[in-house]
This record gives C-alpha cells, structure tokens and sequence, in this order.
C-alpha cells in the first residue's frame, strides 16, 4: 500500500473514532438518533468484551505500522495518544477498566431511564 494512502486511511480510523468517542458521549442528548447511540454502546461495549480493544484503534495502528513498522503500540487508544502530546503514562487496564465502567454504566442509564418515566 502506498504511503500517503497508509496515512489517508490511518488519520480516517482517527476520524471515525472522534465520532464515535461524540456519540458515546454526548449521543444521550439527541433523542431523534437514540438507535444510533444505543448501537454504538453495545457495538462498543462488544467488541471490548469480545477483544479486549476497540476494532478502530487496531485498524488505525494497522495503517500506521504500514508507515511506520517500529512502530510499538499497546491498542489503547487514549494511552497512546496521551502519552504522544503530553508524555504521561496512563496505564492499559486503568483506560480498559474505566471504558468498561463507563460503557455499562451508560447502557444502564440508558435502560433505566424509560424503566423509570414509563
């Protein structure tokens, strides 16, 4: 695969991974688009369970090894970017523990909420 091709897909995994980081976050707001954020947790959620990692950041790191092949990656995606910009460590299983706590914790608010109102 050419270079900047590498680079085009690598910085559009980055991309698709904001919007979804913008969905688990703020997609609770937007009740026209409620399916869409009650996909993206238990897609999340799911493939964390499932693989330990977010399919996204393994295909973005994918792309950038094809660039970069030193390149040394531990499939945390806040970590790594944590610790390229600002140098602070931030430890693998605290990133998977907290988006384990926090997926599950949105998914029951999220269920609960017309449990409660309804």
């Amino acid at each position: 695969m050419p270079r900047f091709k590498a680079i085009f897909f690598a910085n559009g995994m980055v991309l698709l991974h904001a919007v979804v980081l913008y969905i688990l976050f703020f997609g609770w707001l937007f009740t026209r688009f409620e399916w869409l954020y009650i996909f993206t947790i238990v897609l999340t959620l799911s493939t964390q369970i499932y693989f330990g990692y977010c399919i996204l950041v393994k295909w973005e790191f994918d792309f950038r090894k094809k660039i970069d092949p030193t390149l040394s990656y531990d499939y945390s995606f806040l970590s790594w970017y944590a610790y390229k910009y600002s140098k602070v460590q931030i430890p693998v299983q605290l990133m998977k523990w907290i988006s384990y706590v926090f997926l599950s914790a949105s998914l029951v608010a999220y269920l609960t909420r017309y449990a409660i109102f309804y």
